[in-house]
């Protein structure tokens, strides 16, 4: 009858919808099992390569080694020339990840190598550490505010972000500011050397809230040791647009050759220092902060939302997901620090009231100090702010109201030096042998920290 034949048909299509939805469902359950394994096994990779590191490093009678990259091996360059004979058929993003696995290669095997450089400030020498110069001189007064701090390897020049929307180099020989670098049409939230050169000569990369990253070049005027200051600056070479939120940070590739930004949408991405976009992705919680690893193969990010992601860039997946802040809302719940050690595995974070030592091969937090701890005094509204470690890893910088320098590996509390009634933002570590250490302080100064001259 007819309503037989369309209660039938009615089945029918009842039934063809149910078997694609199974099809569909079963499909995407593959999928995900498939980035599951994936996930796992980059992250048993990335355990195995901080293990391996952490077990050369171990080793009898080696107790001075120190965990840093180093010089390339022997025929290290040969390598690496017949690599770029390959790159004319590579695309930018299969050179960028060339590039990269080579870097790390090189880097992993000659931190187990190093031995701790001569003239590495001591400890006992941190001790009678205290201010020995203070820069009022920076940025302007319209907006002042320094938000980001980094020291190049000659350990003279300073490069800030400012809250002017402007970056400067100051140097501390000259007692001067070489340049301003202006452009961005909002504030500059983070500034980064390129060592790949020294001194005048090398690169700068910055990011700011209007959204872009900047790469710099020296002049050429640069380069000549006569040259008058006025003669003296970076010319803009690229601007980048990738990012569609504020940038909040910036990292160079060990290699010299990349450069990573984060910004507050989640979104993350890798350039070259031409301003060609070679790969990118996101995670699923707004981003504060940005750190390469110092192999270069994976990227830490921390979050507003109170976590530390670690990346996987070649497979854009998240590693590792680590809670930095429990029961914390707002500003308090951000991760305002992000800092990699050299040594690999090591790397801390800060928020507002807990600054931490991770360790990647556990993934638990290794040694965690409240504001009690490190500033018993601090007034009410102190907060952490930054933390960094030495280019020895020998050392950890920590900036609340006050900078604490601690010892690594027994985190022995060497000096407490007071920034002064404006917060600091910002800290770096100044030269290879933990000469100074540098912050930068919401009134526009820079304060250097020397241990006393004996």
């Amino acid at each position: 009858t007819f309503a037989l034949k369309q209660q039938y048909e009615q089945v029918r299509r009842e039934l063809s919808q149910a078997l694609y939805q199974n099809d569909a469902a079963c499909r995407v359950v593959a999928r995900l099992v498939r980035e599951r394994d994936e996930a796992r096994a980059a992250l048993a990779a990335l355990n195995v390569q901080v293990s391996a590191s952490a077990e050369v490093q171990q080793k009898p009678n080696r107790a001075d080694q120190m965990d840093v990259d180093g010089t390339p091996e022997p025929n290290g360059g040969d390598h690496k020339d017949q690599k770029d004979q390959d790159h004319g058929e590579l695309s930018a993003e299969d050179t960028y990840y060339e590039r990269a696995a080579e870097t790390s290669r090189v880097l992993s095997a000659m931190r187990m190598k190093r031995e701790t450089p001569a003239g590495l400030v001591t400890p006992e020498a941190w001790k009678t550490a205290r201010e020995a110069q203070t820069v009022e001189t920076l940025h302007t007064t319209t907006k002042p505010g320094i938000v980001g701090l980094d020291v190049d390897r000659s350990g003279d020049l300073a490069l800030t972000a400012g809250l002017d929307n402007h970056a400067e180099v100051f140097s501390r020989s000259r007692d001067q500011t070489l340049a301003t670098l202006k452009g961005h049409t909002k504030r500059v939230t983070s500034a980064a050397w390129v060592p790949n050169a020294s001194g005048l000569s090398a690169h700068i990369v910055t990011g700011s809230a209007d959204k872009s990253v900047r790469v710099w070049g020296p002049k050429p005027a640069n380069s000549d040791d006569d040259a008058s200051v006025r003669a003296i600056g970076w010319t803009k070479l690229c601007i980048i647009k990738h990012h569609t939120a504020e940038v909040v940070g910036v990292a160079v590739h060990p290699s010299n050759e990349y450069v990573a930004s984060a910004a507050a949408d989640g979104s993350w991405a890798v350039h070259s220092l031409q301003g060609e976009t070679v790969v990118s992705g996101t995670v699923d919680a707004p981003v504060s902060r940005i750190a390469f690893h110092p192999d270069g193969t994976f990227l830490g990010l921390g979050t507003r939302d109170g976590q530390a992601k670690i990346v996987d860039v070649k497979q854009r997946q998240v590693l590792a997901t680590l809670d930095v802040v429990a029961d914390a809302e707002g500003d308090a719940a951000e991760v305002n620090g992000l800092h990699f050690s050299e040594n690999g595995y090591y790397f801390v974070t800060t928020s507002a009231r807990e600054a931490a030592v991770w360790d990647l091969r556990k993934q638990k937090k290794t040694k965690v100090w409240e504001l009690k701890d490190l500033a018993p005094d601090a007034e009410a509204e102190a907060a952490f702010t930054a933390a960094r470690f030495d280019v020895s890893g020998k050392y950890l910088a920590v900036v609340a109201d006050r900078v604490v320098v601690l010892k690594v590996k027994g985190w022995a509390q060497l000096a407490e030096l007071p920034v002064g009634e404006f917060p600091a933002r910002a800290v770096a570590w100044v030269g290879d042998t933990a000469s100074a250490v540098v912050a930068a302080t919401m009134d526009n100064s820079l304060h250097y920290y020397e241990p006393a001259q004996e």
